[in-house]
């Protein structure tokens, strides 16, 4: 095997995808909210609107198919490393379809779609997104209160700094307050950015820390300390469902999700199937506004689902289907390997941006050094007693009849 050629390859990859930015490029400005908003105070409905930045991906689709030419994948490695160009070749393609049919095709191609499979009981995202709602529905009771906003930007921001510290020293990301974000909060490898002047509640410093800090950032920062493989520190688009995954299984596992969480991933996906079915802006706008979102809060989900796209166009973009989806598959992959005495595969999910799918092909090149261990790890993770204990606990809960516990306690 030629590890030289592997990582020339790599190298020549890095600066393409680095161009690449799906979520940036599809954006959708404040001033929308403020037009959208402000008509709806005035008893009337004006649709926002929306430009996206003139820019042709076709050198980029071209690079990428040159570095795919020629080049008969065979070594798992190359395998993966060919899976990944392709995949950013499809996120250029989709990028350059912006404001039209083939961007919502492109979108369902690759992160997948609300009628999806995602279990081996023939259960889609669709039903399983309805029954979190159902079951979200029975702690609506007197003495469950939401927990209430008062924690200000600056305290989560230096809470946020102090775990950053404790655990990456001077290579974590930098925590910033910024006055100009839509979404209360927005993070990447090497920044999270807080909106200034609003109100948190207690679970979303917490929040940011396990999904944003403890996944999305310590992947990255281990995958770009790989010799051979450092496009594993970067997000390509094939990887977004198990990193989502990843992020939300942490909430998860460590009592960070709250209901109304839960709740927004699995309305955004029963929007998703709405809009594909023809729902337009304004309807999905009502449908969360109708579930108890904010006028704010049902403008900035609706725009999730339509980024790409205009306000009068049915045009969809599936990204928010890959947080439930890779949620039920990341757990399936933590009860199996616990089953199977088979952490290492837990150790290698942590070297960078992998796709569960990718683990078993890789395993050999972790175990030979090819892949460099993780540096970094969460704490959550590293207390394998504890982790242990729960998915334990989980596993006996399933296997106990629910009639039974149903005549039990009725």
């Amino acid at each position: 095997m030629n590890w030289d050629h592997v990582k020339e390859i790599n190298d020549k990859l890095i600066p393409i995808a680095k161009g690449i930015k799906i979520l940036s490029s599809i954006s959708w400005p404040l001033s929308a909210e403020y037009e959208f908003i402000s008509s709806l105070e005035e008893g009337r409905v004006k649709l926002p609107t929306i430009t996206y930045p003139k820019r042709d991906f076709n050198p980029e689709i071209k690079a990428l198919d040159g570095l795919l030419k020629h080049w008969t994948a065979v070594h798992p490695v190359e395998v993966f490393l060919k899976k990944t160009i392709e995949s950013y070749r499809d996120a250029a393609r989709m990028l350059q379809a912006v404001g039209t049919q083939q961007f919502t095709k492109l979108s369902i191609e690759i992160f997948g779609t609300s009628s999806d499979i995602i279990s081996q009981k023939k259960i889609s995202n669709l039903q399983v997104a309805k029954r979190f709602l159902r079951h979200e529905r029975r702690f609506d009771h007197p003495y469950l209160k939401e927990t209430e906003s008062t924690v200000s930007a600056e305290t989560i921001a230096e809470f946020l700094r102090n775990q950053i510290a404790a655990l990456f020293q001077d290579v974590g990301p930098k925590v910033e307050i910024s006055s100009s974000l839509a979404a209360k909060a927005t993070a990447n490898a090497q920044v999270i950015r807080l909106r200034e002047g609003t109100s948190y509640n207690t679970y979303d410093g917490q929040q940011l820390l396990v999904h944003e800090v403890l996944t999305h950032s310590l992947t990255a920062l281990n995958g770009q300390r790989q010799k051979f493989l450092s496009i594993l520190g970067f997000s390509a688009p094939r990887t977004v469902k198990t990193q989502e995954g990843l992020a939300t299984y942490s909430e998860v596992i460590t009592g960070s999700i709250d209901l109304r969480r839960l709740q927004r991933i699995a309305l955004r996906i029963i929007a998703i199937e709405n809009a594909l079915n023809g729902a337009s802006f304004v309807d999905t706008f009502r449908f969360f506004l109708e579930n108890g979102q904010s006028p704010k809060e049902s403008f900035w989900s609706a725009a999730r689902i339509f980024r790409g796209g205009f306000p009068n166009k049915n045009i969809v973009f599936t990204k928010d289907i890959v947080y439930l989806d890779g949620l039920m598959k990341v757990h399936a992959l933590f009860r199996w390997v616990f089953m199977n005495q088979r952490l290492d595969l837990l150790h290698l999910l942590f070297c960078g941006r992998l796709t569960i799918e990718d683990l078993f092909p890789l395993e050999e090149s972790y175990k030979t050094g090819i892949i460099d261990p993780p540096k970094f790890l969460p704490g959550w993770y590293t207390n394998i007693y504890g982790l242990a204990g729960s998915l334990s606990f989980l596993e006996v809960s399933h296997e106990i009849d629910k009639l039974h516990l149903e005549q039990e306690f009725m």
